[in-house]
């Protein structure tokens, strides 16, 4: 019968269980070379480690907003590109048909050719990136941010708010834009305009005589002359001017139900310098009348929605024939030709955004791969375990466990003869 207790056979059993935990432990990092933290012993490396091991998701995160946006930033400068090259073909466009000597049908090659560039610019106004997102949609999800309506009109659906994207915990860069900064809200001396409005005044003046923006002398061979003004509808504002000799009247009023009563009041209050008089004969038409050599009508402008070519007209007297037209102020081939330079001068400063934007965000990235190799580091100092001393404490206890065995297998095998023998 061998000598042995209960209670000592228990704790053997625990000593055996605890070396046998601690040498699965120290094999487990050896095996994955990270060290085992215990809250009970290394609860300051753990606070380390959690907060290192947030911020690396965290600048995870603004590695990957760098990397999308720059892609994203790529679309849109190439988008600007097409956009510029639109412009400059325009603008040859506007000054190949600034002359009086085209035919018919020149004209009209010319009007399909500026639709055509309309039609491309509408295409880069509503493009999407590879992941189906407005390049000029702005914040909103709309699924087309311009569209045409039926009487040629381009209108803006999306939002006036650009997207960005945050790529440090303080930068937000732009990931696309609103197309209404860059397609409706071009700005020059005389207010904004937008980019579909050239195209559309450049077609209007190919499709009217191009010399029809100020009128010749009125008053060549005749002392008095018929004017024909365009509807106002209920409400409208018109401009004009009247050249009289080496006297200008300008004239900028809002008119109301076709009643042009203050037009006429206005060049009868200038009658004593210049000799002309005015007065109502009906329908929208005005009788000047007086002793002047020159009378010349220019920089006429109507601001109503519900003409598409509103022109002044000079009737003859005597069968009220159209003997001149004047166009808008706006259709002269000068004027447009200017606002194409603006447009492009436009498109160029947000062409110099996205460059802007892009250098940010590589910036960004550059910094955040830096950040990130910190952190690893950081990281595996304090989760990497210590291979020598781990070695060192598993031989150690494997040498504990083997003399723990075998005292164990020689105190259990003596019965008690060989204590009293």
């Amino acid at each position: 019968m061998s000598v042995s207790t209960t209670r000592f056979f228990d704790n053997n059993s625990t000593l055996f269980s605890k070396i046998n935990d601690e040498l699965k432990s120290l094999q487990g990092q050896v095996g994955t070379g990270k060290a085992e933290l215990k809250l009970s012993e290394n609860i300051t490396d753990i606070s380390k480690l959690s907060a290192a091991e947030e911020k690396k998701s965290e600048t995870s995160q603004f590695l990957g907003n760098s990397k999308r946006v720059q892609s994203d930033l790529e679309f849109l400068d190439v988008a600007f590109d097409r956009l510029q090259n639109s412009l400059i073909r325009l603008q040859e466009l506007a000054v190949e048909s600034a002359n009086d000597t085209l035919l018919a049908e020149e004209r009209q090659r010319f009007v399909q050719e500026a639709q055509m560039i309309k039609s491309e610019i509408l295409d880069v106004a509503n493009q999407k990136d590879t992941f189906g997102n407005n390049l000029f949609g702005g914040v909103s999800g709309v699924e087309t941010p311009f569209e045409i309506n039926s009487d040629g009109k381009v209108n803006y659906l999306g939002s006036s708010l650009a997207k960005e994207v945050q790529v440090t915990e303080a930068l937000a860069v732009k990931q696309n834009f609103s197309g209404f900064d860059v397609f409706n809200n071009i700005k020059n001396e005389n207010g904004s305009f937008s980019v579909f409005e050239v195209v559309d005044d450049l077609i209007s003046s190919l499709e009217i005589d191009l010399n029809s923006n100020i009128s010749s002398n009125i008053f060549k061979t005749s002392t008095s002359a018929v004017i024909k003004l365009p509807s106002t509808g209920p409400e409208s504002r018109m401009a004009l001017s009247l050249n009289i000799d080496a006297i200008r009247i300008d004239i900028d009023d809002v008119f109301y139900g076709n009643d042009f009563s203050e037009l006429v009041e206005k060049i009868n209050s200038y009658t004593a310098e210049t000799g002309l008089t005015a007065s109502l004969v009906g329908d929208n038409q005005i009788l000047l009348e007086g002793d002047v050599n020159t009378l010349t009508v220019s920089d006429f402008t109507h601001y109503g929605d519900d003409l598409e070519q509103p022109s002044i007209e000079v009737l003859s007297e005597k069968d009220g024939t159209v003997l001149q037209s004047i166009s808008e102020d706006a259709l002269m081939s000068s004027n447009i030709t200017e606002k194409i330079t603006d447009v492009f001068e436009h498109l160029s400063s947000k062409r110099a955004e996205v460059s802007a934007n892009s250098r940010r965000a590589q910036d960004s990235e550059m910094a955040m791969q830096d950040l990130m190799i910190t952190l690893e580091e950081d990281i595996s100092e304090i989760s990497d375990a210590d291979l020598a001393s781990l070695i060192t404490q598993l031989e150690f206890l494997m040498t504990q466990k083997d003399a723990a065995q075998a005292t164990f297998t020689r105190i259990t095998g003596k019965t008690l003869f060989d204590l009293i023998g």
